[in-house]
């Protein structure tokens, strides 16, 4: 069998998919960018994280999703960033409240003003039942 006849088309294909995917995935997601009205106050609950790691773990050992997002926003200047069920929303403002909640839930107060919320107040989540 011939080795090289196979692998230069394949080489080729490789590459090609590789260019076309590559321009679907350099745009930005509009999935994440929530429709809000600006500067509509509004009460949000979800994951406090960092725009690096977006509220996800990462295969790190001995790395929380704390540390991690304290990491990422103390020592790389990284945004905080609030991720809910729909949307990706980046926090600005009461940075030393949101330290207390990195890589656990909240809930945010503040105004919306297209993905960003101006945070006017974090809290625990409160527990229903």
């Amino acid at each position: 069998m011939n080795y090289k006849s196979i692998a230069k088309p394949s080489i080729a294909a490789v590459l090609a998919l590789t260019t076309a995917l590559g321009v679907a995935w350099a745009r930005p997601s509009t999935a994440s960018l929530p429709a809000q009205t600006s500067g509509a106050e509004q009460t949000l609950t979800g994951t406090v994280g960092d725009s690096k790691c977006k509220g996800q773990t990462l295969d790190r050992k001995n790395v929380t999703l704390l540390s991690c997002t304290y990491l990422c926003t103390h020592s790389e200047h990284r945004d905080y960033v609030l991720v809910t069920r729909d949307a990706l929303y980046v926090l600005d403002g009461h940075r030393n409240e949101l330290d207390k909640f990195g890589g656990g839930r909240a809930t945010i107060t503040g105004r919306v003003d297209g993905n960003t919320v101006l945070v006017d107040s974090v809290s625990s989540v409160k527990k229903q039942g």
